[in-house]
């Protein structure tokens, strides 16, 4: 995947053995610690909430789908 997360960002995380958990976030930050990047996230359904995950694992399931 070339496209990377930017602020603001919407994407679609799509989960193909368990789509009961696939769900939209807006990214929120992107920084760097050390050599790994992570990425924290808002929920966009019902429960809301915030996350933070490493980059490289937010990208083998996740999609762009808007700003």
């Amino acid at each position: 995947m070339t496209a990377q997360p930017q602020v603001g960002s919407v994407w679609a995380l799509r989960f193909p053995d368990a789509p009961q958990h696939d769900h939209c976030f807006r990214v929120t930050g992107v920084f760097v610690v050390g050599e790994v990047t992570y990425v924290e996230t808002e929920n966009l359904d019902e429960r809301g909430g915030l996350g933070r995950g490493r980059l490289e694992d937010v990208l083998e399931f996740a999609e762009p789908v808007g700003d």
